[in-house]
């Protein structure tokens, strides 16, 4: 196997925006995760000129964590000294997303909401081209019909320019690992290499069933509970699912029904595979316990152990 050096990759990329921009304008797609991060720096090393430099712009689509927006916005401010552009479209995608149920549909909507509305902040912005964090699982398992992910467009068939869009992929050749390698070279701060992977398509991949803005604000919560008792650097994603299935409990002493959260845990070396990590009991413990007393209406919590195959690492 070839050996990585994160160093001549970022050189290499570096120059390929800069001859493919070629004195175009430059937006970035945000989200507050690493690999959109890497590619803002690849892109602020390729432009040379203040009026082409890239522009970060970050989607709040309704189904990002719990101040994910906020705290990638002052990331960039201070880092960067760049206002991060933000496009409140919640309505736009939560629209789009009402009454879908099957997995499959869910990705394809938002792909096709994602895209029309980055095309639409290329023209706003009089810029040609779209930097984005694809990386190589996500082409892969798009390519091999396992999932559709979001933003594969080419090897799905897909023209960008049907959007408006000129893309480029910097990362698309590297696993989430070799990423990380790329954010340590670049000097990314460390908390960073620490946030746990989040789907591109937010909370849709982590509630089965229909979308509402209620059950939304159920898993952001139980999301944030999850994500703050787990800090094995073994642990690649921790995190809950919010199932369609209403069930028979307990609360206040009187039978109730109520919501189903699965906590699920892997590690993993490249997200092609993945397996079940052994969490101390005790702390699968606490977790359940705060999700049933803070998460409004959940009456049962079970822990997910599948490894990847058969199952996927996300849900949806």
């Amino acid at each position: 196997m070839e050996r990585f050096e994160p160093r001549k990759f970022i050189a290499r990329k570096i120059q390929a925006l800069r001859s493919f921009a070629s004195g175009k304008r430059i937006i970035v797609a945000v989200s507050g995760g690493i690999d959109s991060i890497v590619c803002f720096e690849l892109a602020l090393a390729a432009t040379t000129k203040s009026n082409e430099k890239p522009i970060p712009i970050i989607l709040d689509t309704g189904l990002l964590r719990l101040n994910e927006v906020k705290e990638t916005e002052e990331y960039f401010r201070k880092q960067y000294g760049i206002e991060l552009q933000k496009w409140e479209v919640q309505d736009r995608f939560l629209s789009a997303l009402k009454g879908i149920i099957i997995p499959e549909e869910k990705r394809k909507i938002f792909r096709e909401v994602f895209y029309r509305t980055m095309g639409q902040a290329l023209r706003s912005y009089s810029a040609e081209i779209l930097v984005q964090g694809t990386i190589l699982p996500n082409i892969i398992e798009t390519q091999k019909e396992i999932k559709t992910h979001f933003n594969v467009l080419q090897e799905a068939g897909i023209d960008p320019q049907n959007y408006g869009i000129i893309l480029f992929e910097p990362l698309k050749e590297l696993t989430k690992t070799r990423v990380r390698m790329l954010a340590r070279s670049l000097s990314i701060p460390p908390k960073f290499l620490r946030i746990q992977p989040f789907p591109g398509i937010g909370f849709a991949a982590r509630i089965t069933g229909e979308i509402t803005i209620d059950r939304i604000e159920k898993i952001r919560l139980a999301t944030s509970i999850v994500e703050s008792e787990l800090s094995s650097p073994k642990i690649f994603q921790g995190f809950p699912v919010l199932f369609v299935d209403r069930v028979t409990g307990i609360q206040n002493n009187v039978a109730a029904v109520g919501d189903v959260i699965a906590i699920r845990i892997v590690e993993t070396k490249d997200t092609l595979t993945a397996k079940s990590y052994r969490v101390p009991w005790v702390k699968i413990e606490k977790i359940a316990k705060r999700i049933l007393s803070e998460v409004p209406g959940t009456v049962r919590v079970v822990y997910d152990v599948t490894p990847k195959p058969p199952g996927t690492i996300e849900f949806v």
